[in-house]
């Protein structure tokens, strides 16, 4: 492993200008990421239960297709239900042993959905759908994805214990106001106890956040339940009493942060789309429910949210094996890395993960730290001793993924 450490990254608040997106957890790509996890999730645990190891699977092409609907003022109508796709790579069965893949993703769906929306109507309106396209190849074993015995199975699963493929996986210490802030409104928002004061909005809330020095302009999009939401003056007037609520919660979230004493001046928009008549109405509080598509790896980045003007990772971590799957495992250990870096040192890091196909998961080719400020003597020995000592994590890394609470990850700012 190469360790190459610069002066090089710029933490972000102390830029000049910054902005941020959160995607709600009620989103349909939210939705899809989240499903794709519970799958592996239940996939994993039911063979370990069942067969004693954990095959190989990943099914980070998950899809959601949203339902035909006609929403109105009042009410709505579903023309068409939500389309629910696993597509990857599974072993269906090992040696004499089926495994349930399709009653595994029915149980993921069914669960996720109604925890991330609160609402358990949308599992009347569904369609299931498995495309299982593992098979054999030269690069593999013959056994890799059809093993004939738990034997075989076990002496692939040692042989293959490598990074899955070459990848390039970016973390950083933390994310700057303005993805902090992004995370932490969208989370109180489609919040049990907001949603309790305000039963009529959803939860496929987006938030961005604009910072131009010491100003902030946040933008928000509240879904209305149609049938909650009678008419258009009703909606309006619902939609002030949330910005007023939201606008009180912007105060509380900025006093608790202390970047949050630097911000001068603020302001909040809600559904700025609309026009006299017309609403952001959404049936089960998504869009997934009037047509929209969700997934994998089209929302929030593994930080929970997504930051263009960082470095980001081109992997879509959700639904990936966390065995040897290096873009899932490099995710969480670059941030992990950064993070203790700054712990350690005072100062903001992005680290950057470049591995090998094959590699040992431990020992990947090339990391690549860059650092806010430059760092001599004990700081860059604690940089050098953060990596090596969070890398050689990479063999835990699938039994902290199946010890995570998805839904509970997710809300705290996570993916």
């Amino acid at each position: 492993m190469k360790i190459v450490v610069k002066q090089a990254a710029i933490d972000p608040d102390r830029a000049v200008f910054d902005v941020a997106e959160r995607k709600g957890i009620g989103h349909p790509d939210s939705l899809a990421d989240l499903v794709a996890d519970a799958f592996s999730h239940r996939y994993i645990r039911w063979c370990q239960n069942n067969i004693g190891t954990i095959p190989n699977h990943w099914v980070d092409k998950v899809n959601l297709v949203g339902a035909a609907s006609e929403v109105t003022f009042g009410g709505f109508e579903i023309l068409k239900p939500v389309d629910c796709y696993l597509f990857g790579k599974v072993t269906a069965q090992v040696g004499m042993t089926e495994v349930p893949v399709y009653d595994l993703f029915a149980d993921a769906v069914s669960a996720v959905l109604p925890a991330a929306l609160g609402d358990e109507r949308v599992l009347e309106h569904m369609r299931l759908h498995v495309n299982n396209s593992s098979g054999v190849a030269v690069d593999h074993d013959p056994q890799f994805y059809r093993p004939k015995t738990l034997a075989g199975l076990a002496h692939v699963l040692k042989r293959e214990s490598v990074a899955n493929d070459t990848v390039i996986c970016v973390g950083a210490s933390r994310p700057g106001l303005a993805g902090t802030l992004a995370m932490r409104l969208e989370s109180a928002v489609t919040g049990e106890g907001f949603r309790a004061t305000f039963p009529s909005i959803g939860t496929d809330v987006k938030v961005m956040v604009v910072r131009d020095g010491s100003e902030l302009d946040i933008t928000a999009c509240i879904p209305f339940h149609p049938e909650a939401t009678g008419s258009f003056a009703h909606y309006q007037t619902a939609l002030v009493e949330v910005r007023d609520a939201m606008s009180v919660l912007v105060q509380d979230l900025l006093a608790a942060d202390q970047r949050g004493h630097q911000v001068t001046v603020w302001d909040l928009h809600l559904n700025t789309k609309d026009v006299p008549g017309h609403g952001y109405l959404a049936p089960f509080g998504t869009s997934l429910g009037k047509g929209d598509c969700g997934a994998v790896g089209r929302g929030n980045r593994f930080s929970g949210v997504i930051e263009p003007l960082r470095p980001s990772s081109c992997e879509a971590p959700s639904g990936k094996n966390p065995l040897h799957h290096a873009g899932k495992i490099y995710s969480s250990l670059t941030a992990d890395a950064a993070s203790e870096i700054m712990r350690r040192t005072g100062v903001f890091a992005e680290v950057t993960v470049a591995a090998r196909n094959g590699a040992p998961l431990d020992d990947p080719a090339y990391v690549l730290v860059s650092l806010d400020r430059r760092a001599n003597g004990d700081a860059a020995s604690a940089v050098e001793d953060c990596i090596r000592t969070t890398m050689a994590t990479a063999g835990q890394f699938a039994q902290r993924f199946l010890d995570t609470d998805l839904i509970g990850r997710f809300r705290e700012g996570g993916q």
